[in-house]
């Protein structure tokens, strides 16, 4: 898939942590309730489904569905 959408982002943030109605501007840990593991397994999931690979510096900076979009866009724009 070389394509993502941020609704597509968001649901698969709010299916990983178990949430409704995730705006895209909600902070994963401080809003959300995320723990380390819950970015890490979402991650992976986001990984798996665009076929991309992000690095663990990169994913420091996910504070957001937003962000974890743009990271996500930058990486199927690179390809």
């Amino acid at each position: 898939m070389s394509f993502a959408t941020q609704k597509e982002i968001k649901k698969m943030v709010e299916l990983q942590l178990g949430k409704r109605d995730v705006k895209r501007d909600d902070r994963l840990v401080e809003d959300l309730g995320a723990e380390s593991a819950d970015v890490a397994n979402l991650v992976a999931a986001v990984e798996e489904k665009y076929n991309i690979f992000i690095k663990e510096s990169e994913i420091a900076r996910i504070y957001t569905s937003a962000d974890l979009f743009s990271l996500v866009q930058n990486h199927l724009n690179e390809s």
